[in-house]
């Protein structure tokens, strides 16, 4: 097969041709060509053995070794990694595929086969536009891609430059984003993010924005870093709440999280505008480009699937986004386990009913004390129920604790008709009752007068 020459190609075989078939000189030549007399007499031994082809360097006309394979990485892209970023998609093709690429070389295939990132920017988007429609013919997905383009509006989202806090657990960012994160129906991710490292210290996904949901996301940063100095939130009934019938602002009443941040000794400020907390807003911008992808990729389905998830890949986005360095914490010492439990609790008031127990989720409770003897408080009493994270429930009656046992709508067994060998007599548990120096029972009585807005 003959090669293509190039024009640079043709000057030097003329001049060698001239300087072996006509006797020209050789200097001449090496003038020409900005070679050495050595080089010439290299190129004049080349001519005479092979011809013309000597001329030209042996790798004219070959792939490189090294070339990558644009249309294979680019069905990669469809097939796969169609919702991924640039630079998420350059990533995953080294780490999953084995392919060192980089963004720029991925822009440039992107280009050829007129292709928006789904992060593009609106110059990028315009001038694909502008190309599109000076082509003459279009192919069925360029004109869908052009069509796009022209009934598109850009809505860009602005986050204001704000100094960063000079110390780790200084100031946390909490919120949650409501967001297709995986299969097809929407679910609520909660998360929290240091404002001086960008770290996220907790996540917590639900399908509804809930209190149990920040609560989740409270324990694992008390758990793993300690109590922070201030929480900076979404002006919400879950963090504070204003009597409508009070115009004093200094008069908002505790919330179950606010009640839970005020015995930690945690400062929480609440607004309602974006910019108050960019840091955690520009996280969920971040998360929807590249946790989505994630998920999908490890099949998540289900809620207990994409928590056990996000609790792995949390890890894995501080290494890559976060400042990991250099910041002094100043989280408090860490509180116990048995304290956490004892702090992140949800109130409810209810009634004794005539049958001197207490309906809870259409189930009937009876109250035990620290003696293991069933209280009988009278009808119509207000007392207080209190359920732990792990769905332990106490009735909380005058600063008195007392343990709840649900029960039966029948008997499991009648010694009348049912055979001893068919039943097993269940297990007596000793009812554990918080001690007397319990938070629950110090100085909660304004706590509970004042506390209107339920959540359960």
């Amino acid at each position: 097969m003959k090669r293509k020459y190039t024009l640079m190609d043709y000057d030097k075989i003329a001049i060698i041709k001239d300087v072996v078939e006509k006797g020209k000189s050789k200097k001449a030549a090496a003038v020409k060509l900005s070679r050495s007399i050595r080089t010439i007499n290299r190129m004049i031994k080349k001519y005479r053995e092979l011809g013309e082809e000597g001329l030209i360097h042996g790798n004219t006309g070959k792939t490189p070794v090294n070339k990558l394979d644009h249309d294979l990485i680019f069905n990669h892209y469809k097939e796969t990694y169609e919702d991924f970023n640039i630079l998420h998609f350059s990533e995953k093709l080294k780490e999953k595929e084995g392919i060192t690429i980089s963004e720029a070389t991925v822009r440039t295939i992107f280009k050829e086969h007129d292709t928006l990132s789904v992060r593009a920017r609106r110059r990028t988007k315009r001038e694909l536009k502008k190309k599109l429609k000076n082509m003459k013919k279009l192919s069925i997905e360029q004109k869908d891609q052009l069509i796009q383009l022209e009934t598109e509006e850009f809505t860009g989202c602005v986050h204001p430059t704000q100094p960063r806090s000079k110390y780790f657990g200084e100031e946390l960012q909490m919120d949650a984003s409501e967001h297709e994160w995986f299969g097809s129906v929407k679910s609520h991710l909660h998360l929290a993010i240091d404002d001086a490292t960008g770290r996220l210290v907790g996540g917590w996904f639900d399908w509804q924005e809930t209190l149990f949901g920040y609560y989740a996301v409270l324990r694992q940063i008390l758990t793993a870093y300690g109590i922070p100095i201030k929480f900076k939130t979404d002006r919400r009934t879950i963090f504070e709440y204003k009597s409508k019938k009070s115009k004093d602002m200094s008069e908002d009443t505790f919330t179950q999280f606010s009640h839970a941040c005020h015995t930690l000794g945690i400062e929480l400020e609440a607004k309602s505008i974006p910019e108050f907390k960019p840091r955690i807003e520009r996280s969920f911008q971040t998360l929807q480009g590249r946790l989505i992808q994630e998920m999908r990729l490890a099949g998540v389905s289900t809620l207990d699937e994409a928590n056990a998830f996000l609790n792995s890949y949390i890890s894995k986005f501080n290494q890559q986004f976060a400042i990991m360095d250099s910041i002094p914490s100043c989280f408090d010492i860490q509180p116990s386990k048995e304290q956490i439990d004892q702090t992140l609790v949800t109130f409810a008031k209810r009634t004794i009913s005539k049958g001197h127990d207490v309906m809870i989720n259409h189930n009937r409770y009876a109250l035990y004390d620290e003696y293991n003897q069933q209280k009988f408080l009278l009808p119509k009493t207000k007392v207080s129920v209190i359920t732990m994270m792990d769905s332990s429930m106490f009735v909380l009656h005058n600063e008195k604790l007392f343990a709840l046992e649900k029960i039966p709508e029948r008997y499991e067994f009648s010694p009348s008709v049912d055979r001893d060998e068919d039943y097993s007599v269940p297990v007596k548990t000793k009812r554990v009752i918080p001690n007397a120096d319990h938070p629950w029972r110090i100085s909660n009585a304004k706590f509970f007068r004042n506390y209107e807005y339920l959540i359960m």
